[in-house]
């Protein structure tokens, strides 16, 4: 049977004749181009001959060239990218439907409990409060890098929290000033944020009076890459390393949003983020970007 013979017998109005074609397509599936058999695979309405045309596909997709599956480097690249949509368009639905819903139990709260001010009510809305915040960050960590140039040193010293407890530690700046950079200023102040608030409360449980532990805070810039360093001599993170950075893995008793922010952060600026335990105590965390145009 020729190409021509078996296109017009697929297309016969007769059954007869589209089970002969369905036969020797079966047989031969490149008689014909592969969409004339989806076609008629899709259209027949005679199951033992619509079966015919699906053996042919199957043929068809055992042969076809596969796909090259994707190097280390890019299968990353392409999680990381998933991961920063998934993260944002989850956290975004949740804002959606917890923020009026928070609002409507703190206004009825307030109305229907007499005593509301200072009250385990009142408390826990605050809680909960504080978890959509912690959400609300993580949501704008994830949000797309928007890149200018700027001071990464003045970006860092802005860094520090406006409470007073990381007065109980000795926090102290290596990097040179100025250092001018390129990328998201809002995304390395979120990554900053929390990476030193982590620092910072891995070492208030061994400060005293007498001894407030180190926190080193280093950045600079290689011939590829922006990069800082925050290292600490605090008790270290108590749980799987690859899990720190995971949303609720915190053993501090809070959201466990803090290093999750941070990592999606640096996704957005197409970099990385990892924790290393120290020999003797603590950890570092190193934060790096790619310098525009390195390709990295």
């Amino acid at each position: 049977m020729t190409p021509d013979q078996a296109l017009a017998m697929i297309s016969s109005k007769r059954s007869a004749d589209r089970r002969l074609a369905g036969r020797e397509v079966a047989a031969n599936p490149t008689l014909v181009d592969r969409a004339v058999i989806e076609a008629a695979f899709h259209h027949e309405t005679v199951p033992q001959i619509r079966q015919q045309f699906g053996a042919a596909l199957k043929a068809l997709n055992a042969v076809g060239p596969k796909v090259a599956e994707p190097d280390e480097d890019q299968a990353k690249a392409i999680y990381e990218e998933a991961l920063l949509r998934a993260t944002r368009t989850v956290t975004e639905r949740i804002l959606h439907q917890l923020n009026p819903l928070i609002g409507d139990i703190e206004q009825a709260a307030q109305a229907e409990i007499g005593d509301y001010e200072g009250s385990k009510t009142q408390i826990a809305v605050g809680q909960i409060q504080l978890q959509a915040l912690a959400i609300v960050k993580l949501y704008n960590a994830a949000k797309p890098a928007s890149f200018e140039e700027f001071d990464l040193a003045a970006t860092i010293r802005n860094c520090l929290p406006h409470d007073l407890e990381h007065q109980r530690c000795r926090v102290s700046f290596a990097g040179a000033q100025p250092t001018m950079v390129h990328g998201d200023p809002s995304l390395v102040t979120m990554a900053v944020t929390n990476t030193l608030r982590n620092a910072i409360e891995a070492s208030l449980p061994i400060a005293t009076d007498d001894h407030k532990p180190p926190i080193i805070i280093n950045w600079g810039m290689t011939d590829r890459e922006n990069w800082i360093s925050i290292i600490d001599e605090g008790v270290g993170f108590g749980g799987n390393i690859a899990g720190a950075f995971e949303i609720g893995s915190s053993t501090k008793g809070h959201s466990g949003h803090g290093l999750p922010g941070a990592k999606a952060a640096m996704l957005s600026l197409s970099g990385k983020i990892e924790m290393i335990p120290q020999e003797d105590k603590g950890c570092a965390i190193n934060l790096s970007w790619p310098i525009l145009g390195t390709g990295n």
